[in-house]
Order: structure tokens, then sequence, then C-alpha cells
């Protein structure tokens, strides 16, 4: 009994024992919650040299990233972001 109880509750060694299904052309939406003076100075920078990044990816920038509430990041997933990244 132990062991079909411990075999039932066991995770997957490595992630090549996790099935993944991905669709061919699925892009994650990413929201960027930038601070202006460092994150998204460096975003900006990016944009004067020509460099390109994807258009699935939005950036929001912050007077300040230590002071986002955790309620906006919570309110983007409920939206259908995919991903959230805060960089200061």
């Amino acid at each position: 009994m132990e062991k079909s109880l411990q075999s039932a509750i066991d995770f997957p060694k490595s992630e090549r024992d996790v099935p993944q299904i991905t669709l061919p052309d699925w892009e994650p939406h990413i929201l960027v919650f930038a601070c202006h003076f460092c994150a998204f100075a460096a975003a900006d920078l990016a944009g004067v040299m020509r460099l390109s990044y994807s258009p699935n990816v939005r950036i929001i920038r912050l007077p300040c990233s230590g002071k986002i509430d955790h309620i906006y990041v919570l309110r983007a997933f409920e939206r259908g972001v995919d991903g959230v990244f805060v960089a200061g």
C-alpha cells in the first residue's frame, strides 16, 4: 500500500518525463514593468541602436520598479498576459 501511494505522488524526475505541447505559431505575450532610470533607459538605448525585439513584448515605464504593487502583476495575468517581467 505504501509503495502505491508513493508512486502516486512522485513528481517527474526531469523535464523530459513531462509531455510538452506547444503550438507552432504560438508566442507568449510578455508585459515588462521597467524602472525609468535603469531598465527603461536600457530599452530606450536599444531603440536608439535600432535593435529590435518581439512585438509581443510590451514595456510600461514606472518611476521606480521597487514600488510596484502586486495587484498590477496579478491583474496582468487575469487579463491574459503569459509572463510578467519586473526590471529595475
